[in-house]
């Protein structure tokens, strides 16, 4: 007989095992005993911060806002000319489109005519614009590549 090598069986192949069934996991959550949590504390609501004067005559929001580009709630600051003007559409976000109708004196002819100019500015979400509201806006520095005003004051719907 030869000799067998170390390692082999000799008989039957041995019969298939079980799977052995994963360990049970742990719970998330508290255990079933445990007693409900305590109620939370209420959470402090902060105050909105006052408006910060803006050097330009004109009253501050009654609403607040968290829009950095805000002349009184955020960081902007404004200079140069103030305009008066009218929104024609407040279709994006933050942005409106504001038109300014004036007249420029034409010299060889001594007569007027009647010029109009539509702006874009960055319209605070304080301030609530729609369209028909007369608005007063500012320069500032540029936000965009064609936005360079904002408006600092809603003097409500033209009549």
């Amino acid at each position: 007989m030869p000799k067998e090598k170390e390692g082999e069986s000799q008989g039957a192949p041995e019969p298939a095992r079980p799977p052995v069934p994963p360990a049970p996991r742990a719970r998330k959550g508290p255990a079933p005993e445990a007693k409900p949590p305590a109620p939370a504390a209420p959470r402090k609501v902060k105050a909105a911060p006052a408006p910060r004067d803006i050097g330009i005559d004109v009253p501050a929001p009654k609403a607040a806002c968290e829009d950095q580009h805000c002349p009184f709630h955020g960081k902007l600051s404004v200079r140069g000319q103030a305009l008066d003007a009218v929104v024609v559409t407040a279709r994006m976000q933050r942005t409106v489109v504001v038109e300014r109708k004036y007249d420029r004196f034409i010299q060889k002819y001594e007569r007027y005519e009647k010029r109009t100019r539509r702006i874009l500015a960055h319209a605070p979400p304080c301030l609530g614009l729609a369209p028909g509201h007369r608005v007063t806006m500012m320069e500032c520095r540029p936000l965009s590549k064609t936005v360079s005003f904002v408006v600092i004051e809603n003097r409500g719907v033209v009549v």
